[in-house]
């Protein structure tokens, strides 16, 4: 992402979560999940939301149904809390 929103997103609900707790409370630690080091050039964080189910589909030898589970993500094109474009604006030139 090219913004800050993870950072500053994760402060404000420890300080929300933290207020909430009982005093005395040690060695908190939360984070948000789904976000993701891309393999790209410059490398970046993606907020990647995870889509999982399972459906019944026929057995090929043609007796009944089987589970099959469905399992792939969604990666973030703008972050979700300000708007920004995830990808880096920057275009990098291609080596001459």
């Amino acid at each position: 992402m090219q913004c800050d929103c993870q950072e500053t997103i994760e402060a404000r609900v420890a300080e929300k979560v933290k207020e909430s707790l009982p005093e005395g409370f040690t060695d908190f630690s939360a984070a948000l999940e789904g976000y993701v080091l891309t393999l790209t050039s410059p490398m970046e964080t993606r907020l990647t939301i995870a889509y999982e189910g399972d459906v019944q589909v026929p057995k090929k030898s043609g007796g009944g149904f089987k589970r099959q589970k469905i399992k792939t993500s969604i990666q973030a094109t703008y972050c979700p809390f300000c708007g920004k474009a995830a990808k880096s604006e920057e275009k990098q030139e291609a080596p001459q």
